[in-house]
């Protein structure tokens, strides 16, 4: 999956869990396609607020974390036995454990762990956490629910972080032969601009969402230029972003969002990309 990774390891995190395996997997496969060694992770979170706790884990604990490590070098090994693997363990919240580890990565991959019926379409806490923390792009997954045959359809706003968006896009696209869907959706022409009536008030508006469409065209056609050999269209919806976003993940193998728009919080994630986060099969925050 990355050529996005130039240089530097691939971190996975992983407890165990039946998701943390598919992610560990998906991790194995994006190495092995980029040629980049691979750093499994997992943490043990002792009950501090417990007085008297002792933070180092009984050694059952330490046995169980060990295993889970070499359960997940096997099953890599059994699947991608090209790929060089390193695993580790840290005493620490798994979120923040992840969050530091990120600094020398390229690529963080962590599996969305929503629990129940009601909460089936929610990454967890830690995913969440991750996302919006993490030093460099972070790439949520769920086990199967997205098509693999499909195109790498990237979000796209004014804002300069598209480009980058788009730059990830395109070179995923690059790596795994696939093509790009560039989407560009409007909130004021979800709300109804056919609905004004006729008149300046209508021009403004429908002016101002031009101005905003070709700015992301043009670079959307900036970036599409610096890859020739990729397929890439560029589509403009009249319609809510989220829903657009949301609705074309279903027949995408990955979607490609930037972390916000705005620059005022560099660390937060916008309210589009938090919305796709949760509910999106497979979402890469192209931090």
């Amino acid at each position: 999956m990355l050529s996005v990774i130039e240089s530097g390891i691939i971190l996975v995190g992983t407890d165990g869990s039946h998701r943390a395996r598919y992610a560990v997997l998906e991790a194995a496969r994006i190495a092995q396609l980029s040629g980049s060694p691979l750093r499994v992770l997992s943490a043990y979170s002792p009950l501090f607020a417990i007085m008297a706790y002792d933070p180092e884990p009984p050694k059952e604990e330490i046995d169980r974390i060990e295993t889970l490590l070499e359960d997940s070098r096997k099953l890599i090994r059994s699947t991608y036995p090209d790929v060089t693997v390193e695993t580790s363990w840290v005493l620490g919240e798994p979120a923040n454990a992840l969050i530091d580890a990120s600094r020398d990565a390229r690529l963080l991959v962590v599996g969305a762990r929503g629990q129940g019926a009601v909460h089936r379409m929610l990454v967890g806490s830690v995913a969440t956490k991750v996302a919006t923390r993490a030093a460099c792009p972070t790439f949520v997954v769920r086990d199967g629910d997205y098509d693999r045959e499909g195109p790498i359809t990237v979000g796209l706003g004014p804002e300069e972080t598209s480009i980058g968006a788009l730059e990830i896009g395109f070179r995923l696209a690059r790596a795994e032969g696939a093509t790009v869907h560039a989407l560009r959706a409007h909130q004021h022409s979800a709300a109804g601009v056919t609905n004004i009536p006729e008149g300046h008030r209508r021009d403004w508006m429908e002016g101002e969402i031009q101005k905003s469409v070709d700015l992301s065209r043009g670079c959307f056609d900036q970036v599409q230029a610096k890859y020739p050999d990729v397929t890439g269209e560029f589509v403009h919806l009249q319609a809510h972003a989220t829903d657009s976003l949301i609705d074309a993940a279903a027949s995408s193998r990955l979607l490609v969002v930037a972390p916000n728009g705005t620059s005022m919080t560099k660390r937060a994630l916008g309210s589009v990309a938090l919305a796709v986060l949760h509910h999106a099969p497979a979402v890469l925050i192209a931090r």
